[in-house]
């Protein structure tokens, strides 16, 4: 017979667990640029909350101690990603709490300072946008051995990584073609006319990132931009031929890649599912989606807006006064390279759990076993 004392914490989870599952859950909320409320999350994030920053940014949020959890995803030399904010960080214990930090200003976040981003290619395809890239992570205040893990718009509780991050895109209905036409006035944040995305996946780590938006009117866009393979990295969830990207920067028309998971042998399709534990080995190989009209840039001109920016140039200051992470490799169960990553519990974020029906399941097991009964 449990005691008291266990019988009272088994109790207070499982109310904790239908805390959760009674909330609304990120992907679920909607927003008309630029009527965004200062928190989308606030105080309701559940177990992991309060959320950590504010989405409400502006000229007067921007500077790299910015706190604003709202990214864009415009264009090559208009798009931000997702990282920590304090230095020498790791994916796996900021997940929750990540802030966006950009590649031009005028969107009151951090400005990723030039020379970052060391790579990148930018997709138009025809129900999604996807950059991915190499960089020098220690610049976005990640430690240099981390392996990194995948931001989304659900996580566990479905509330997020981070929680209260969202989303816009004025990118859907551009091509290659009409980024060329935009390169020529060498101004990438013209356009302010922004469209909130509900799917999204970003990973970043091991010196590498991919970030995929799909199109919201696409009734296939929760599948092209699934958020459970977590633990095969940019390799399957964002494709692309990452052996000519490092050193280059090109922005290309694409078709849609095959959705993670999917993949046809001897004439069947299949579904696979990552494993919750052990090995993850993908029983596929990935393939390519075929690309044209392929135009390479320079990154002197991509990222020049941030080069003379005032945040970025007295960023070394302020960098000296942050504060300092632990400095040690993350195993999040996660990975942005795709390489297998088993979960510990010492480097998992302080609330960590799988999908909350599954958690109120067990939890009347056990609460059942030990003789407990819930009303």
């Amino acid at each position: 017979m449990p005691s008291q004392h266990t019988r009272f914490a088994l109790v207070a989870l499982a109310c904790a667990a239908l805390s959760v599952k009674g909330q609304e859950a990120l992907s679920s909320k909607r927003f008309t640029w630029p009527d965004i409320p200062y928190q989308v999350t606030g105080d309701d994030g559940g177990q992991r909350g309060p959320q950590a920053g504010f989405n409400l940014c502006n000229s007067t949020t921007e500077n790299q101690q910015s706190e604003c959890q709202t990214a864009f995803l415009n264009n090559l030399g208009d798009f931000c990603m997702w990282s920590s904010g304090t230095l020498n960080d790791t994916i796996g214990e900021s997940e929750a709490r990540e802030f966006a930090w950009c590649t031009a200003p005028g969107h009151g976040t951090r400005v990723i300072p030039p020379g970052t981003i060391i790579g990148a290619q930018w997709l138009y395809a025809k129900n999604y946008l996807q950059v991915v890239g190499f960089l020098d992570q220690t610049k976005v205040n990640l430690f240099a051995g981390d392996d990194g893990g995948e931001l989304d718009p659900h996580g566990d509780d479905e509330q997020g990584n981070p929680l209260g991050g969202i989303v816009f895109t004025n990118g859907f209905g551009m091509n290659s073609a009409s980024f060329q036409q935009l390169a020529s006035t060498n101004n990438f944040t013209a356009n302010q006319q922004y469209t909130q995305v509900i799917e999204w996946v970003d990973f970043i780590g091991t010196g590498m990132f991919c970030l995929k938006m799909c199109n919201p009117s696409d009734p296939d866009a929760a599948s092209l931009c699934n958020h459970i393979y977590d633990k095969i990295g940019c390799a399957y969830n964002a494709i692309a031929d990452y052996g000519s990207i490092n050193g280059t920067f090109e922005v290309c028309d694409s078709e849609d890649m095959t959705p993670p998971g999917v993949f046809v042998e001897n004439g069947v399709t299949t579904t696979w599912f990552q494993p919750a534990s052990g090995p993850v080995v993908p029983p596929y190989t990935t393939t390519v989606p075929s690309s044209s009209n392929c135009v390479t840039y320079q990154s002197t001109q991509l990222f020049a807006a941030a080069a003379t920016d005032p945040a970025v140039s007295t960023s070394s200051s302020s960098a000296s006064t942050q504060t300092t992470g632990s400095g040690t490799a993350s195993n999040s169960g996660s990975a942005s390279s795709g390489k297998s990553t088993g979960a510990s519990s010492s480097s998992l974020p302080s609330f960590s759990m799988p999908a909350t029906p599954f958690l109120v399941a067990s939890l009347i097991l056990t609460l059942t076993t030990a003789g407990i009964v819930l009303a």
